[in-house]
């Protein structure tokens, strides 16, 4: 059932001719108008309607919950803060914005200057804040205690996205600014339309019961929310139209919200039925396994917690690369939601290349769902900052047009998929709120952050089940923010699963705590941490670990040190893959990327390929598809070349089903170093004779001095000092054995991030440095984090007031954004452009869809030539995070690009016909085979 198909309405009452011509919302001087009393009817409607089909069924369920489980009641006190919403237009402060409105009103008793001059300080009572007052003074008035109104009224004092905070509460009361509210008409007017919400929806005979209801901030953030989302739709005049008569009729017309609901099309929730049958044929179903493929152990145990669970809770899964933890987590995941009524799911992963190739994979599933016969219907996101360059994405949205999803017909001849992504739901601050989203980890981390419209990020996320993936990758600011929502998603009881394939014992503990926190339990101490692989749970306050048994695929990887230097890793290239075969090698930073490739290119000509950050968006795709295509599953890489070497930055070691022979690797904390190790022999497959067996090199840091001397780079910026050292104490024991596994991984994680001493005894000196440099320069992250974050849930009966007090206004999924809930400044991205001979400039001659096509300067760029220019961002190294590099960059840019939707927040940087540039006093290249590059010198 989509929204729009049913909703209830009360009874009317008769308004005073005052009370129908307060006007609400209008188009202009002469065109039409919208009462206020209409436009309240119309939320209330909508609200209830949203509460009975749009609403996932947890989100009804804690509603309910507040109520005492009266599902009618808690309806109609949501239709009723609603229709309330925008109560406060009905004050002199914003009726007389529009003359010619205000004039009508006058004439029927409402008092109120002939201009907005004579309200200078009508600011100060806002309508959203004035509505609090009003609501609050009308609640008191009839008895109930003011504590119990503010929380009521903090509801429509933050239909704007923001609850207001003690100052802005203090100098709005009425009694400070009663001009700003009116008196005697006004008065009465503000009792006839809050009376006549109370009557429609049926609460008179019930007011006395609701004030004994101590709302807890969990619902009043919900119910923020979702009269927000009311009051949207009930403002969109093409699904609502406004009146052109001055004074129409009151009436109670159920057809208009009906019809407009309709129109709208809103998905219902996802509804999936517990699964039916043997677990093979469920996991043959769900991911097209092929012929008497069975699940494995991980896979399975994932389903039976999930079945077994108590309540909704946090489960952590803990399993070596390559074993099927995302398969787990989304079999879990529609298992969790059929139990506890989720009405979506939400992927979070850590980078956007991540993300996409999770993309794909979760509409993969959603498909194999509706291939197996369940419903699936519902709308689905890519939420990042370049989610229109994914061409599945874009196949799923239909430009400019509302339309029906959950229907299985698709226009042309493209594949049909079981969602759609529905065009009301794109926009930024709505995205989240479809069914179904696969999205980088800042999109999570937003939650955490005090911004405008926070409550419909939280609306989004109580409504599903969330799935973390690499949950160990994230540093200490981030994981400040992640503990935060987590807390948050136990307060919504959210089923939560994240994934690792190696965890520390204590982020594993922190992890649990936090989400026990939010759901008003005290953590107990675990037994049986160190277990591997395993799967942990909450039960309460306590949390249960299950040791998983392993799936029979074993890896012996020999293990060795290599000098830093580029005649050692020539040779042995040289050496290793004279018979053919791939190798991998992995850096620390794009200039040793660069200079390595280099190198190895006068060795292999045509034989080395470069990926990593610093390549334009087309770019990045097309490589990220060209590594997946000749390195990936046997399935999907069937014409692997016969040798290759791939040097890469980081952006490898994550969630990319990649498969080489051999590895180097740079020294990086001993997580990231085994997560590297999982792109070597990671399938079945014929490999030359001198790499049939697993082999990892380790090197940039010289392992002959005492401690080692790392790269510089990676110590300073990167890293940091103790966490390479502590991987370094741990792999020197290894060096000229062997690492199995995935028997190693947990002990290998748990002893360098445990607090224990390790290494050689002329390294503790250093050791001990640095851990006292380490924990200084954490809990300085730490503290910064916290200047911008969410306080957690406070007790049950008090009013969010003051909830985003301080709060950084817009978030937003840019590189600005992200440096909220990313330590460290935000990186610039530009849009290059290439100057050929004549001056002109073009959009680079190698993309495949309008290479080489002229640019305009003097005016904005046709939408299509934007998306063109929107897929050569690039985003620049930290170096040029500056002010006179941005202001440079600006300075060049056409002011009449601004007006262009696409790019109009990313300067441009040009370079000539061979990739040349300068940026301030630094000369620059950029070609599509290596990249942006940097140059020291200024010749």
């Amino acid at each position: 059932m989509l929204v729009g198909e049913q909703f209830w309405c009360g009874s009317t009452m008769v308004l005073s001719a005052a009370a129908r011509s307060v006007w609400a919302k209008s188009t202009d001087e002469v065109g039409g108008w919208l009462p206020l009393w209409q436009h309240m009817d119309d939320a209330g409607d909508i609200a209830g309607a949203l509460f009975d089909v749009w609403l996932p069924a947890n989100v009804v369920a804690l509603f309910v919950d507040q109520f005492g489980g009266d599902r009618m009641l808690a309806r109609s006190a949501m239709q009723f803060l609603a229709g309330s919403h925008d109560l406060g237009k009905a004050t002199p402060a914003f009726a007389v914005q529009h003359v010619g409105l205000a004039q009508v009103m006058r004439e029927h008793g409402l008092y109120m200057p002939t201009g907005k001059s004579g309200l200078v300080d009508r600011h100060v009572a806002h309508h959203a804040v004035a509505s609090h007052h009003l609501l609050v003074g009308w609640l008191v008035g009839n008895g109930w205690p003011k504590n119990v109104a503010r929380t009521w009224g903090a509801i429509l004092g933050g239909h704007h996205g923001v609850p207001p905070d003690a100052d802005s509460e203090k100098a709005a009361r009425p009694s400070e600014v009663p001009d700003l509210y009116g008196r005697d008409t006004w008065s009465a007017v503000q009792r006839e339309l809050v009376e006549r919400v109370v009557g429609r929806v049926g609460l008179r005979a019930r007011l006395d019961r609701l004030a004994e209801v101590s709302l807890s901030a969990p619902f009043q953030v919900l119910a923020t929310a979702l009269v927000i989302v009311s009051d949207w739709i009930a403002s969109n005049q093409d699904l609502l139209p406004y009146h052109h008569g001055r004074l129409p009729e009151v009436t109670a017309d159920q057809g208009r919200v009906r019809q407009a609901l309709a129109r709208l099309q809103l998905p219902c929730p996802w509804a999936p039925r517990p699964p039916v049958g043997d677990r093979e044929s469920f996991f043959a179903a769900r991911f097209r396994l092929p012929a008497g493929a069975r699940p494995r152990p991980v896979q399975e145990a994932a389903c039976e917690v999930a079945e077994a669970m108590t309540e909704p809770g946090l489960l952590v899964v803990e399993a070596p690369m390559g074993e099927g933890k995302t398969e787990a987590a989304l079999a879990a995941a529609e298992i969790l939601a059929a139990r506890w009524g989720a009405g979506g799911v939400l992927v979070a992963l850590p980078t956007q290349a991540t993300t996409d190739a999770m993309f794909t994979r979760v509409v993969d599933w959603l498909d194999g769902m509706k291939a197996a016969g369940c419903h699936v219907g519902g709308s689905i996101v890519l939420g990042h900052g370049r989610a229109r360059f994914n061409r599945l994405y874009e196949g799923l949205l239909p430009a400019g047009r509302l339309r029906q999803v959950g229907c299985d017909e698709r226009d042309g001849d493209g594949p049909d998929h079981a969602v759609a992504a529905h065009s009301w739901l794109a926009g930024r601050k709505k995205a989240l709120l479809a069914n179904f989203a696969v999205a980088t980890i800042d999109q999570l981390l937003f939650a955490g952050l005090k911004a405008r419209h926070l409550m419909l990020r939280h609306l989004a996320l109580a409504g599903k089940v969330v799935m973390i993936d690499e949950i160990h990758a994230y540093d200490a600011y981030m994981n400040s923010y992640l503990l935060k929502v987590l807390t948050w998603l136990g307060a919504y009881r959210v089923p939560v699963v994240t994934l690792s394939a190696t965890l520390p014992v204590e982020q594993r503990r922190a992890l649990l705590a936090a989400y026990q926190s939010g759901s008003g339990s005290d953590a107990v101490a675990t037994s049986d941490e160190t277990t591997y692989p395993a799967l942990t749970w909450t039960r309460g306050n306590s949390t249960t670990t299950r040791a998983v048994p392993a799936s029979g695929r074993s890896t012996s990887v020999a293990l060795n040190s290599l000098p830093d230097d580029l005649d050692h890793l020539v040779s042995l290239l040289c050496d290793t893959l004279a018979e053919g075969g791939t190798a991998l090698v992995v850096r620390n930073t794009v200039r040793r990327v660069l200079a390595a490739a280099q190198r190895l290119e006068q060795e292999f000509p045509g034989e080395v390929s470069v990926t990593h950050a610093r390549f334009i968006v087309a770019d990045r795709l097309r490589k990220d598809t060209e590594l997946l295509d000749r390195f990936g599953s046997p399935q999907r890489s069937t014409h692997r070349p016969w040798r290759h070497i791939v040097v890469a930055s980081q952006v490898v070691e994550q969630s990319l089903d990649v498969d080489f022979d051999l590895l180097v690797t740079d020294l990086a904390p001993i997580d990231l170093v085994l997560q590297r190790v999982g792109r070597v022999h990671r399938h079945q497959r014929d490999r030359p004779a001198r790499l049939r067996h697993a082999c990892v090199y380790v090197t940039g840091a010289d392992f002959d001095a005492s401690p080692p001397q790392l790269d510089p780079a990676a110590e300073r910026y990167v890293y940091g000092r103790y966490p390479l050292l502590r991987a370094a104490a741990v792999l020197v024991g290894h060096f000229g054995s062997t690492v199995d596994l995935p028997g190693d991984i947990a002990p290998l994680v748990q002893l360098a991030y445990g607090a224990g001493d390790i290494g050689p005894a002329e390294w503790q000196e250093a050791i001990a440095t640095a851990r006292e440099q380490w924990s200084d320069r954490t809990a300085r992250r730490e503290q910064r984090a916290h200047d911008f974050q969410l306080a957690g849930p406070t007790r049950p009966g008090k009013a969010i007031v003051g909830w985003l007090s301080a709060g950084v206004g817009e978030t937003d999924d840019d590189a600005q954004g992200q440096g909220q809930v990313r330590d460290g400044a935000p990186s610039l991205e530009v849009l290059l452009v290439c100057r050929d001979a004549d001056g002109q400039w073009r959009t680079p001659g190698w993309l495949a869809d309008q290479g080489r096509s002229p640019i305009p300067c003097e005016k904005t760029p046709p939408n299509d030539l934007a998306e063109v220019m929107a897929a050569c961002a690039l985003r620049l190294p930290l170096t040029f995070s500056n002010a006179a590099a941005e202001e440079e960059l600006w300075q060049a840019t056409p002011p009449a690009w601004e007006q262009s939707p696409l790019i109009y927040r990313l300067p441009v940087l040009v370079v000539d016909e061979d990739g040349w540039g300068r940026i301030t006093d630094r000369r620059i290249r950029y070609s599509q085979e290596r990249g942006l590059e940097v140059f020291d010198d200024a010749g």
